[in-house]
């Protein structure tokens, strides 16, 4: 079975991946759960997104935090999916 710091870093990984093109400011680590079962570990990541506003000609954008939750399962390190975490 995956240690949690192995989980971690594949989700690091392919969240870094699917987003080459795009910088992923302050990319965190939120939250890590082995599933009930044993089967899947779930790790949450987030990052900023700059927002335009009515202020953009002086500048500013609004920063808000967007969160992703990967599973990945605990003995292959596959990833099985991608999913946006609203609160």
């Amino acid at each position: 079975m995956l240690e949690v710091k192995e989980a971690v870093r594949i989700a690091m990984d392919y969240i870094q991946s699917l987003y080459s093109e795009k910088q992923l400011p302050e990319l965190r680590l939120e939250e890590v759960e082995l599933t009930p079962d044993n089967q899947f570990w779930e790790v949450t990541l987030s990052f900023v997104v700059r927002e335009p506003t009515a202020y953009l000609s002086l500048g500013e954008a609004a920063r808000t935090r967007e969160y992703k939750v990967f599973r990945i399962n605990a003995e292959t390190g596959q990833v099985q999916s991608m999913k946006i975490r609203r609160f």
